[in-house]
């Protein structure tokens, strides 16, 4: 049985994260066919990356990703560091001929996009961004009715995904608030999410325009001095797609009374389905087929239950009556790549998706709060 040796560059909350999925997939999906071994983690503060290698038995900790591209045991580099890193360590693994799994956003200019691209192009590597969004079950549904034909032609469509964490003012400005590091605000961090979800299910952006805000202008940096904050907290985003539908695109880290609330509402001209990962064990659908009479018949939403039940998996450990959450659904995703990785063939999304989504970000920056559309981007 093929054994793939991992190396995560990255030792913060998502590397703790992409941790937990190499450690569960067994767990999740008996007899993968492959086994998983957890080689190398790499963290700029050392002490960090030493904490996960004894906490998760890695074979070896490092301040230094190179030394995870020079060993010979390591077949997949997991990259979930700040964005202003994300090209240069993907193009180093790349050249080293190592599969990638990255975590989002892909990178920050439309040129590392495209120079990552041709460099994947260029090899026989396997890899796959982590939109885990896609992943719950429910969302697999929605993705399965809509392909299907069930909700009829598309009129419109309504994403929003809310975060309360920039509400505090007292909160010091994270290197996600620092323009050069993260390249850009909520729409890198949390409107890849939402960009993906609606190119995943409902394929290609026609045109976009964007407003955003930055509720405040100002907060102290790490030493307490006050500096100015050059990324934006809330965009609203409107949208037409190829096939003439419209829709919106609502991404926030500013909306009081949230926690992770994606929620993706989607109308056709026969049926309307709509899933919230707040309530993320039911498939809400509404059928306009249904008998409306007598007395409104049973036409209404309906809730599926969707649950635990992962089609990829044969148990749906620990059974498919149990919650689903967050961290099931990052499960499923690295579960995707690696299963595609063992049978030699190219998941999705892959980092030519990842390199769509980055590039309509960018065009939406170019023409935010301007009132101007722009064309997406080929």
């Amino acid at each position: 049985m093929k054994e793939y040796g991992v190396g995560i560059i990255g030792a913060g909350f998502m590397g703790k994260t992409h941790t937990y999925d190499y450690i569960n997939i067994p767990l999740f999906y008996e007899n993968p066919g492959f086994k998983i071994r957890l080689v190398g983690i790499c963290n700029r503060t050392l002490s960090k990356a030493e904490k996960l290698k004894d906490m998760f038995n890695f074979d070896f900790a490092t301040s230094n990703y190179e030394d995870l591209l020079e060993r010979k045991d390591i077949d997949i580099i997991d990259v979930c560091t700040p964005n202003d890193v994300h090209h240069a360590q993907i193009i180093a693994a790349v050249e080293a001929e190592k599969n990638l799994y990255v975590d989002k956003p892909l990178c920050i200019s439309d040129d590392e996009a495209d120079d990552i691209v041709s460099r994947v192009n260029a090899l026989k590597i396997i890899h796959q961004m982590a939109f885990n969004m896609r992943f719950y079950p429910a969302v697999k549904k929605m993705k399965m009715l809509i392909d299907d034909g069930f909700i009829g032609e598309l009129i419109s469509f309504r994403v929003t995904y809310y975060h309360a964490s920039n509400l505090n003012p007292k909160v010091s400005r994270g290197w996600r608030q620092d323009l050069k590091r993260a390249g850009g605000g909520v729409l890198y961090d949390m409107g890849s999410h939402a960009l993906d979800i609606v190119y995943h299910l409902l394929g290609r952006f026609k045109r976009l325009t964007m407003s955003s805000r930055i509720i405040f202008p100002e907060r102290m940096d790490e030493t307490g001095r006050m500096v100015k904050v050059e990324t934006e907290d809330h965009v609203m985003v409107s949208c037409e797609m190829e096939d003439g539908s419209l829709g919106t695109v609502e991404v926030s880290k500013v909306i009081l009374g949230s926690n992770d609330d994606l929620n993706i509402q989607i109308f056709g001209t026969k049926a309307a389905i709509k899933f919230n990962t707040m309530n993320p064990n039911f498939l809400f659908i509404y059928d306009s087929t249904d008998p409306d009479r007598p007395i409104g018949g049973n036409r209404g939403y309906k809730a599926v239950e969707t649950i635990n039940k992962d089609s990829d998996s044969s148990t749906n450990f620990p059974g498919p009556r149990f919650p689903i959450g967050w961290l099931r659904a990052h499960v499923a995703c690295h579960y995707n790549f690696l299963k595609n990785l063992n049978q030699g063939s190219q998941p999705r999304p892959s980092i030519q998706d990842g390199a769509y989504i980055q590039k309509v970000m960018n065009a939406l920056y170019r023409v935010n709060n301007t009132g101007e559309w722009v064309e997406s981007p080929a």
